[in-house]
């Protein structure tokens, strides 16, 4: 079977943890560079649970699920052919700092994305404009939906375009279930998502859509995620330096 896995291909990185990349509700994102393996030389960026969650073992096992349940989907959409071009998704793993103050602490590294855009959210938030890969990124999110007989939703698809096609990163998967984490809004947010979702030419017609299409969540760019006394993350923004030294970590 193809896997259109994006690898990290490598066992050592440094991280430049003086100053924070982007950060998130759960997450602060920083710049490296693998110093060990195929993609030595190459960018990395390594992801830092926030102060209180970074020994709880079960946030890095949602994140790897949602990735691997992205992963099956993207394989599927690229056998199928349902655009001329790939879709890659970068894997994630879970590798442990060896030296300095986080030493023993664990992170997420994948490989750097250059480009970045974001095509959708999951509360159905989409860009105004339109283009090739806007459109693909819609038809996908409707072809996992369809491709798992309702039980599914791919979204906050984003990444970056390259010459041999599109790599995503931090996926979201919806699930009547509700079972891959905080921002899995469950059934509602599956409708809240097609309430706002138009087919693109890269749709079929015969693809499935929720019975129920109501508006359940504020639309906006950024994950909404359903946690105690919070109701969403915001996208990834700048943010200003941090006060860590460069650090050294490396596969599990």
């Amino acid at each position: 079977m193809s896997d259109y896995a994006r690898e990290n291909k490598a066992t050592d990185a440094k991280i430049f943890c003086n100053t924070i990349f982007a950060s998130g509700s759960f997450k602060n994102v920083y710049r490296g560079e693998y110093t060990k393996g195929e993609r030595a030389g190459e960018e990395c960026v390594c992801k830092i649970f926030k102060s209180g969650s970074v020994f709880e073992e079960s946030y890095f096992q949602v994140e790897l699920k949602v990735v691997a349940k992205a992963l099956e989907i993207v394989n599927k959409f690229n056998r199928d052919k349902h655009i001329d071009q790939n879709i890659w998704l970068n894997q994630p793993a879970v590798w442990t700092f060896i030296a300095g103050n986080k030493n023993g602490e664990k992170a997420i590294i994948e490989p750097m994305i250059t480009n970045f855009e974001k095509f959708n959210s999951n509360t159905g938030w989409t860009p105004e404009e339109s283009s090739p890969w806007i459109n693909a990124m819609q038809s996908l999110s409707h072809f996992s939906y369809h491709t798992t007989n309702r039980r599914l939703l791919f979204c906050d698809l984003q990444g970056g375009i390259y010459k041999d096609g599109f790599v995503l990163t931090d996926p979201v998967i919806m699930s009547t279930n509700q079972e891959y984490g905080p921002t899995d809004l469950g059934a509602h947010g599956i409708s809240t998502f097609f309430a706002s979702h138009r087919c693109s030419k890269y749709c079929k017609a015969h693809w499935l859509v929720p019975h129920d299409k109501k508006v359940y969540f504020t639309i906006q760019k950024g994950s909404a995620m359903v946690l105690p006394g919070r109701q969403s993350r915001a996208a990834l923004t700048c943010q200003l330096p941090g006060m860590l030294e460069n650090l050294s970590i490396q596969e599990e």
